[in-house]
């Protein structure tokens, strides 16, 4: 009869102990709730992260194969929030600046200018007249200034909802771009953001960058070259190779929506020039030079008409 007794007990007290188990461990899921919608899970970063042991692992400890897949994930998160934009409302603030620096060769190492003393000594003088004039005649009502050494074009916005985004960003080529045509694609979260930067292979075609991109081009170059012809006059068709070109977009991680894209173009420029004005003696000359354009749009969400919470 005590065996019995005993043995109901058993029973009894497992029961017991079951239901408190299921009870402990259903508390931390109502704790760890949030409203975050993450459209794909990607790496935190894939060129500086922390493994399980707290230690900090760097692109070199990645093999390529783990870089081409966190690529991958990258790419696909880009070109989902990209199409996202299309549909929806902000208010944008754009910037369109451009520089005038030295051209790269194959290490990445800069060129010269030229190969002439007197033309390399005038080309900051020239490119800033260049860049200047150029923004002064092309933009007269938006020619901003000068800021971190290039000249800022156009300052300007537009108001929540006036235009759709699809009419103010160009998002229009996006969707055709293919993860062929993409060098590499990282990820890196600081703090509130997620920076996504998609880097293009140098060898995409041109007609692509340009559908990609809705400024700097070879009719740009040659307008910006034009505006220094009391200096110098180019005699040979220019040479564009792209390099490094770049779109970076900035996410917001608790509501998971863009808050800025940047395209930066990168050009290379091969041609000759001969002297004119106070230059007259120079004979025709090679000249190489990077032309650079970083367009950026800041977008708010932020409806104006929507209803105040309460306090």
């Amino acid at each position: 009869m005590n065996r019995k007794i005993l043995a109901l007990v058993s029973v009894i007290l497992t029961f017991a102990m079951l239901f408190s188990f299921a009870g402990c461990t259903s508390e931390p899921e109502e704790e760890t709730t949030t409203t975050q919608k993450v459209k794909t899970v990607l790496p935190a970063d894939i060129t500086s992260s922390v493994n399980e042991e707290g230690e900090t692992i760097t692109m070199t400890d990645y093999t390529p194969e783990q870089l081409e897949a966190n690529s991958d994930k990258i790419f696909a998160y880009f070109l989902a929030q990209s199409e996202e934009l299309k549909t929806a409302k902000a208010a944008v603030r754009i910037n369109l600046s451009k520089g005038i620096t030295k051209a790269k060769d194959a290490e990445d190492n800069d060129m010269p200018f030229s190969e002439n003393d007197n033309l390399n000594a005038a080309v900051k003088t020239l490119s800033k007249y260049m860049l200047i004039t150029g923004a002064e005649n092309e933009n007269p009502q938006s020619f901003v200034g000068t800021e971190k050494g290039q000249v800022v074009v156009l300052d300007s916005e537009t108001e929540y909802g006036e235009k759709p985004l699809a009419e103010v960003l160009p998002l229009e080529h996006l969707a055709t771009l293919t993860r062929a045509e993409v060098k590499s694609a990282t990820c890196k979260d600081e703090g509130p953001l997620r920076i996504i930067t998609i880097t293009l292979k140098d060898a995409v075609a041109p007609a692509t960058i340009e559908k990609l991109y809705s400024m700097g081009n070879k009719e740009e170059i040659l307008a910006e070259l034009a505006t220094a012809k009391d200096y110098m006059a180019v005699t040979s068709d220019p040479v564009l190779s792209y390099d490094n070109c770049q779109m970076i977009v900035t996410v917001n991680i608790e509501t998971d929506e863009i808050t800025a894209i940047e395209y930066i173009k990168r050009i290379d420029v091969a041609t000759s020039v001969v002297g004119a004005g106070t230059l007259a003696g120079l004979a025709e000359t090679p000249v190489n030079f990077r032309y650079e354009s970083f367009l950026k749009y800041e977008l708010d969400r932020t409806d104006p008409n929507a209803p105040v919470a309460a306090e």
